[in-house]
């Protein structure tokens, strides 16, 4: 008798615990405070400053993925709209409608205006953002890759592909846009 309730606590230990990241984001971790899948928008603000994007990064915590869209400073910020859209009019380029191709199973769809990616000085074009227009980050839980899809007419358009929808977070500073999903 004793062997057997030796061999039933042995075989429930091995069933308890995982060091897989995506078992422990989808199960062990609290809902994300705020979080729903239903579309953001910022506040309304008159003559609102272009904002020029520098970098876009990805960081895995250990309960949500964030994406984090970097600006040269201006208050009040970025103005945003950000919706969950079906692959075929997330994954289209604005303007030209060409398709892209974007990792992931459910599209979250970020509208950042008024912004640019370059500065028209004088006959000049500077960059602002150099970076690349795909990211495919490593040791996410949800995010599968991020791409630019637009940069036309003042606003500045960046799909995430995720696993699946999942509620996020918008937050916005005078130097940041910082989606979190969890």
């Amino acid at each position: 008798m004793r062997v057997v309730g030796l061999i039933t606590l042995a075989l429930l230990l091995a069933g308890c615990g995982s060091s897989d990241k995506q078992s422990e984001g989808s199960s062990d971790c609290p809902p994300l405070a705020g979080g729903a899948t239903t579309p953001r928008v910022s506040p309304a603000i008159e003559a609102r400053e272009t904002m020029f994007l520098t970098h876009v990064g990805i960081e895995a915590l250990e309960c949500s993925d964030r994406v984090i869209f970097s600006f040269r400073e201006a208050a009040p910020g970025p103005g945003y709209n950000i919706s969950y859209e079906p692959a075929e009019t997330a994954k289209t380029e604005d303007g030209s409608g060409n398709p892209i191709e974007i990792d992931g199973s459910a599209f979250l769809v970020v509208r950042i205006t008024p912004a640019m990616t370059a500065e028209i000085v004088g006959e000049q074009v500077q960059p602002s953002y150099t970076g690349p227009r795909k990211l495919t980050p490593e040791g996410t839980s949800f995010v599968r890759q991020v791409a630019k899809t637009g940069d036309f007419e003042a606003m500045v358009t960046w799909v995430i592909g995720l696993d699946e929808e999942r509620p996020f977070t918008a937050t916005a500073s005078p130097s940041e846009l910082v989606v979190e999903l969890g």
